[in-house]
């Protein structure tokens, strides 16, 4: 993003509005007060509570009906479960490939196009959402807030009766400000000495955090989110911190070094008991499919493994002995072959 761009939307975000230019003369979209964000939830529940007795649907019940008009499969709901991970791992590649540019480059590619798959999954899963009460009674509610916060240059309240309310909602929600943006602004060098005097004690918007604005509350997070990754020990290259992937694949890597030494701990914890301390393999009963994947993520990636080439084998045979599973079968042979080596050199 080009600087002008930078500071174009930082602007945007100190001032709390957004232009307007489609009209004479040209109209501000001010940023909500937290009384016109309270009061909007009365006009929300309102409207909900007239649609749901007016019989319309509720989001929970919408896919049904995607179901039964085969608008939405079950194959679009293993492949929406699959594809976070798998993005999760190309953002894990970025990060350990950030020097390689090449290699980077074909990662990105792979990236994007996960991405837009799972946006298209999300916009075929929402494709209805609009006529349910939730959608119904947020229009009404954005509709209402756009009527308490479109106002001129000389700050008076505009009536929107003179203009296409869609249209003013419609470029309202596509001039949203993205993460990419809220990332460079956070990085750039003008806000970075901004950030730098408000934690001096300077006041960096003129409000307490109660009265901050939706993006004026974000772009505080990202300052604060580049802050901690400043001051971690195991800071990672700049290049990394500027690349927006990479970082995330960083993140990623640490969320997952964290959970591995929690596990870690949790496991040594178990074992204690002198009991089970030397088993190969400890059973743990789960009452709910919640417990069951807190317990699997327990297991080591190893073990992992073994369980899902376990359940394949089982899949595919239909009932499997113990000694018959290929794991126990190698397992075996391992040793047969470690007890021979020593009875020889016993010999």
């Amino acid at each position: 993003m080009e600087e002008a761009k930078i500071n174009q939307v930082l602007y945007r975000i100190i001032r709390g509005r957004l232009r307007f230019p489609q009209l004479d003369p040209v109209l501000y979209i001010h940023e909500p007060t937290p009384e016109i964000v309270e009061e909007s939830f009365e006009i929300y529940e309102k409207c909900y509570k007239q649609s749901y007795l007016n019989g319309v649907f509720i989001k929970k019940e919408l896919k049904e009906v995607l179901f039964e008009n085969e608008m939405w499969s079950p194959l679009d709901d293993r492949n929406a479960e699959k594809i976070t991970p798998q993005i999760e791992d190309l953002k894990v590649e970025a990060f350990q490939n950030y020097i390689n540019p090449k290699k980077l480059s074909g990662i990105k590619a792979n990236l994007r196009y996960m991405e837009r798959t799972q946006q298209r999954l999300k916009n075929k899963i929402k494709q209805l959402d609009h006529i349910s009460c939730e959608g119904t009674a947020e229009f009404a509610r954005s509709i209402w807030i756009l009527s308490k916060t479109v106002k001129t240059s000389e700050g008076n309240q505009y009536d929107l009766n003179k203009c296409s309310l869609y249209s003013v909602l419609s470029f309202y929600n596509e001039s949203m400000i993205t993460s990419t943006q809220f990332r460079r602004v956070a990085r750039s060098d003008i806000f970075r000495g901004m950030w730098s005097l408000s934690k001096r004690g300077s006041s960096l918007f003129g409000e307490n955090a109660c009265s901050l604005t939706r993006d004026q509350s974000a772009l505080c997070s990202f300052a604060s989110m580049y802050d901690s990754v400043n001051e971690n020990p195991e800071r990672p290259n700049e290049k990394v911190i500027e690349d927006d992937d990479c970082l995330d694949g960083w993140f990623i890597v640490q969320k997952r070094k964290h959970e591995g030494e929690k596990k870690k701990r949790e496991v040594e914890s178990m074992l204690s008991n002198s009991k089970i301390a030397n088993s190969q393999e400890v059973f743990i009963m789960a009452d709910s499919p919640e417990a069951a994947r807190n317990i699997n993520e327990m297991n080591t990636s190893h073990a992992q493994n073994i369980i899902k080439n376990r359940n394949a084998q089982i899949e595919k045979e239909g009932s499997v002995k113990l000694t018959d599973l290929t794991d126990v079968r190698q397992n075996i042979t391992t040793q047969a072959r470690q007890a021979a080596i020593q009875k020889v050199k016993g010999r």
